[in-house]
């Protein structure tokens, strides 16, 4: 493909500039970058159609670079380039998200051959979402902080929520700020000025469940010496909460699909009809609609709550807001525990980019409490991380390719992976994958390993 555009990083300028030179004169477009933060910025700044990524670089090394990339533009064709060839280091980069794994010395030959295959068909356009993050500033929206473009779409649906007065649906996973989103929706609603209640059904035994939701007249059941008005009493003119809804047993269910549709109910014990000016916005971390599939949550009240929904993705698929959020915990608890620490180093900031976050913005905010709660300097040194944020992801038992990935590509991954598992063993790895152990020798030979 004439003009495609090829981005080369390597801190070693002799090679660099060689290889720029070599791509250059067969029409490429090269631009070059000697580190990692280097080839980040010029990705703000072009969207490229082919990556060459040494593995050694100054600070985060060539593997995280292409993750990186690869989640921001996944159309972007990664080649990772080293002299330290083994089969760990091209699983982890073929697992990373690179297509290719070259070591060096590199042969002109194939590298042409390789950079024609895989830019032939690229279309001149490619989706950049460092290109969008550079340009979107990162946003405070009542109380939540975010760059990427899946946050703004969530503050959207905020805004549209808030200003129609029904039934909302959060969905996300646990430590995702679903109740964030509920106050923001109560603070810009019409009815900001009435009270906003809070209530984890997950947390309150099922026999208590509807005492907590509608309240109980004294002598309703043993222990209620007293009446006490429920949630939906107290939630008067304002906003319910109803957390992790799954939890409900369906007795429950069929009570609050009652008090949803009519907006009446009557206390636990008690024969008055109370009329309920409320508006509920109800939250679950699991999949609702397969839970209706599976017969664990009636679907009648799964489409009354479905009526506008919010959801929230997981920090792993927003990657670009974990620094804004890092500084802006930093800031948090630096004014908390009265510490100085305003500086977050380049590889501190690269293993909190690298963790997976399984616990989400909750788990990020816990860490950086932590390390803040370590610190003795102004900056937030990678020793102050947690254990987990320093060890490699745990290697997959399964393959993930995408749709449209080059069989030889293919047929590569399934061979280093196989070899890993089996501990480097060329006669167990022939075995299961039903090929002779020449035929593995070949394959590694062709690989330049």
């Amino acid at each position: 493909m004439a003009q495609a555009n090829v981005l080369i990083v390597d801190d070693d300028t002799h090679l660099l500039h060689a290889l720029a030179e070599l791509l250059g004169s067969r029409g490429y477009r090269v631009t070059t970058a000697a580190s990692a933060e280097e080839a980040l910025d010029k990705c703000r700044a072009d969207t490229f159609h082919l990556v060459l990524c040494d593995l050694q670089l100054p600070g985060r090394n060539g593997i995280s670079l292409i993750k990186t990339l690869r989640e921001a533009c996944p159309s972007t064709a990664a080649v990772l380039i080293t002299g330290h060839g083994s089969i760990r280091t091209a699983v982890t980069a073929l697992k990373r998200g690179a297509v290719e794994y070259m070591t060096k010395p590199i042969k002109p030959k194939r590298l042409l051959a390789l950079c024609n295959a895989l830019t032939a068909d690229a279309p001149p356009f490619l989706p950049n979402a460092l290109l969008a993050a550079e340009r979107a500033p990162a946003v405070s929206f009542d109380g939540m902080h975010a760059r990427s473009r899946a946050m703004q779409e969530v503050f959207e649906r905020i805004r549209l929520a808030a200003a129609a007065d029904t039934t909302v649906l959060v969905v996300g996973e646990s430590g995702t700020g679903k109740e964030l989103v509920a106050r923001s929706i109560h603070a810009r609603s019409a009815r900001h000025d009435g009270p906003f209640i809070a209530l984890h059904t997950g947390a309150i035994p099922q026999e208590l469940i509807a005492s907590e939701l509608f309240g109980h007249e004294k002598g309703a059941f043993t222990g209620a010496t007293d009446k006490n008005p429920g949630k939906f009493e107290l939630a008067e003119n304002g906003t319910l909460f109803l957390d992790e809804i799954s939890t409900m047993d369906e007795r429950t269910q069929v009570n609050l699909l009652r008090v949803l549709e009519s907006f009446r109910y009557s206390r636990v014990g008690g024969r008055k009809e109370r009329a309920a000016n409320v508006r509920v916005v109800a939250a679950s971390n699991r999949d609702l609609e397969a839970m209706v599939r599976s017969g664990q949550f009636r679907e009648d009240l799964f489409y009354r709550l479905n009526i506008f929904v919010v959801r929230l993705p997981p920090l792993r698929e927003r990657t670009e807001d974990v620094p804004v959020l890092a500084t802006e915990f930093l800031r948090e608890f630096g004014t908390k525990y009265q510490k100085a620490v305003s500086i977050i180093p380049a590889e501190t900031q690269r293993l909190l980019n690298a963790y997976s976050w399984p616990g989400n913005v909750r788990e990020l905010r816990n860490v950086m409490e932590q390390a803040m709660l370590l610190a003795r300097g102004p900056s937030l040194e990678p020793v102050l991380l947690p254990q987990m944020l320093h060890r490699e992801p745990p290697r997959a038992e399964t393959l993930k390719i995408p749709i449209g990935t080059p069989m030889v590509t293919i047929e590569k991954e399934v061979i280093l992976r196989t070899l890993e598992a089996n501990q480097g063993n060329k006669t167990a790895t022939a075995g299961v994958l039903g090929i002779s152990r020449r035929s593995i020798y070949n394959k590694l030979a062709a690989y330049g390993m």
